[in-house]
């Protein structure tokens, strides 16, 4: 880890990103990870401690005016935690949970608070409403747990007013289409990447489990009445192109970052490969989707959005597997096909690293 931070230390330098007459600044002492888990245990515990007597004092106070109130020590109860959350350093276990459980009750009271005031007959108002407190919450926060669960939650807003506005249908494309657009800007909000990573996450998150109940039938699955299980075929259709097009232009994307060319079989290969597997990700609802998540994973170099991908596609496949709207037969010859598509991937793989490693031995040679 020093050398690794010592190496981007003088590309820093050498960016006149920083003074070349600076040393490499020494890393903060972490504490060992027994004494951060009792830290954060202990915040947890004195924080719920204090909002069990809010509550009670709350419950005893207040009376008559108990939905204003809610809102109200929510609302405090949101800057508390981010303060906490501002002033904390990494190595602050304690209140960096402190914070944590401050921010998340107050923001869990403020809905409340917000459902109860505007009532059960304003669903779009406490989306919108909900939806943007969490947005601007996650914009001052730094903990990246409670933004990836503000996210969620911004996921799950979109969601509902998706089904206010009898727009399921465009759900799984509408959260596609968020993801995508943030993993491709991420470079461009320097000072905000983690943020805004971590906010992609969730919204990865959302999308394949939006994809997830498609392919589980959904009608088995149905939280919003019979909307989810009256989907037409724009729901996976949309979604289908989508990632089938986004991956073509990924692949090419990557082989230009690499300096390959795609006129090379090598190249031809990868698009093939890919429009096959497209092909045949039309019946597996969320397979495509998956594909596109672990291209972004390789052209980010990030590992949470290939872990994503790696854990997601053998769900959509034992989904589609054990699906009884689907003949034995269907689905042996479609997993025949993709199987024999992967290993002929995976011998043209070898085969194209075996030869450049071989040239590579000559010329060194």
């Amino acid at each position: 880890m020093k050398t690794e931070h010592a190496q981007l230390w003088q590309v820093l330098q050498q960016a006149s990103c920083v003074d070349t007459a600076s040393p490499l600044p020494d890393q903060p002492l972490m504490p060992p990870w027994y004494l951060g888990i009792l830290q954060g245990f202990a915040g947890w515990v004195a924080a719920l401690f204090l909002l069990g007597f809010m509550g009670s004092f709350l419950a005893l106070s207040l009376g008559e005016v108990l939905d204003e109130g809610i809102l109200f020590i929510g609302a405090i109860f949101v800057v508390i935690g981010a303060v906490l959350d501002r002033k904390s350093l990494q190595q602050q276990v304690f209140v960096t949970q402190l914070a944590l459980v401050f921010g998340l009750s107050g923001l869990l009271g403020v809905g409340w608070g917000l459902s109860e005031i505007l009532g059960y007959r304003s669903e779009q108002a406490w989306f919108f409403s909900f939806g943007a407190l969490l947005i601007v919450h996650s914009a001052f926060i730094n903990n990246r747990l409670s933004v990836f669960l503000n996210s969620i939650g911004i996921a799950g807003c979109i969601t509902g007013l998706l089904y206010q506005w009898q727009m399921m249908s465009v759900m799984p494309l509408v959260m596609l289409v968020l993801a995508i657009v943030l993993c491709l800007n991420l470079e461009r909000f320097g000072a905000h990447y983690g943020r805004l990573c971590t906010l992609a996450y969730g919204f990865a998150s959302w999308t394949l489990l939006a994809q997830g109940l498609l392919s589980l039938g959904a009608s088995e699955l149905d939280f919003f009445s019979a909307t989810i299980g009256e989907l037409s075929i724009w729901s996976w259709l949309l979604p289908w192109s989508l990632s089938l097009l986004a991956s073509l232009l990924l692949v090419r994307h990557i082989f230009a970052q690499r300096q390959i060319s795609l006129s090379t079989p090598v190249g031809y290969g990868a698009m093939a490969t890919v429009v096959v597997i497209g092909a045949l990700a039309v019946p597996l609802t969320g397979l495509s989707t998956a594909v596109l998540f672990l291209l972004l994973g390789l052209q980010l170099r990030d590992k949470v959005f290939t872990a994503l991908a790696i854990f997601s596609i053998p769900l959509f496949i034992s989904a589609y597997y054990y699906s009884l709207s689907v003949s034995l037969l269907e689905k042996s010859l479609l997993l025949t096909a993709l199987g024999a598509v992967l290993l002929l991937a995976r011998w043209g793989l070898n085969r194209y690293l075996s030869q450049s490693s071989s040239v590579t031995s000559q010329e060194a040679l």
